[in-house]
């Protein structure tokens, strides 16, 4: 296998609470990135200090930057324009990854010569919880065309490894934009063409709680954004009409409960 130079990224604002599991599971990679760089945008609480502990651990590189709250598609497209090698692996500071992440990702482009952004499938956990550690099943790849985008967004922004290559013919993350930024980025590549790839494996840990904006009295905005963007995903992919009902079935069931919501899909 070639060998695959990845920058990590990550930004964060308030986010000591999961810190160190989300950095933890970068470092410990199977197979680990040349470099981490990290935007703290203006937190309030004990990030930079949480922050600055563990550079002094870390058994790789990590460059840490500072802003006083730019917006998280400009704190993204800043960490992008700091980091140094080709390939580009984002996660969030509450999410983490399983250590073989990295290394399915690497092996697949080595598959996929013409790839551009690989993503794995993710698990989901709650609060405090950890997240399956032993994943069984073998490898195996999908691609991924507009079509897989119609009923939702299948890609979770902690799961991607894309190329600068890709980032920079889309002109980076829309700074225009304050929420969902990371489907507007998709949405663009895929206009353009590009198929993406899912290793089959759930190596990314999406961790759900009442720090974030969907669960703290932002529930509505949130989901009536998302449904707005949905509508014009559709629009741009060209979709089939029969699809355009499906966001606002979701709408109404994303403003039900989680509580409900659970006990509704057991």
């Amino acid at each position: 296998m070639d060998q695959v130079d990845i920058s990590v990224i990550m930004t964060v604002k308030n986010g000591s609470r999961f810190l160190e599991s989300s950095l933890s599971s970068v470092f410990f990679q199977t197979y680990p990135p040349q470099e981490v760089v990290v935007v703290n945008d203006g937190s309030e609480d004990d990030t930079w200090e949480v922050l600055n502990r563990l550079r002094l651990t870390a058994p790789v590189l990590v460059r840490l930057f500072d802003t006083h709250g730019i917006g998280r598609s400009r704190a993204l497209n800043l960490a992008v324009s700091h980091a140094q090698h080709n390939w580009l692996a984002n996660i969030d500071a509450d999410d983490k990854w399983l250590p073989e992440k990295l290394e399915q990702q690497a092996f697949a482009i080595s598959l996929f010569s013409k790839a551009e952004l690989i993503v794995t499938s993710s698990q989901t956990v709650y609060g405090e919880g950890e997240g399956e550690v032993d994943v069984q099943g073998a490898f195996s790849v999908t691609p991924m065309h507009r079509e897989s985008f119609y009923i939702r967004n299948p890609i979770n922004h902690s799961s991607v490894l894309f190329s600068r290559r890709l980032f920079d013919q889309l002109g980076g993350y829309d700074e225009a934009l304050v929420r969902q930024v990371d489907i507007d980025l998709w949405i663009r590549a895929l206009r353009k063409g590009h198929i993406f790839y899912r290793v089959n494996l759930p190596l990314t840990i999406k961790r759900l709680h009442d720090g974030q904006s969907y669960e703290v009295g932002n529930r509505l905005g949130y989901t009536f954004n998302s449904l707005k963007i949905s509508l014009k995903k559709l629009k741009q992919l060209k979709a089939p009409f029969y699809y355009f009902p499906v966001p606002f079935l979701r709408f109404v069931y994303n403003n039900i409960p989680r509580g409900i919501r659970r006990r509704l899909i057991k």
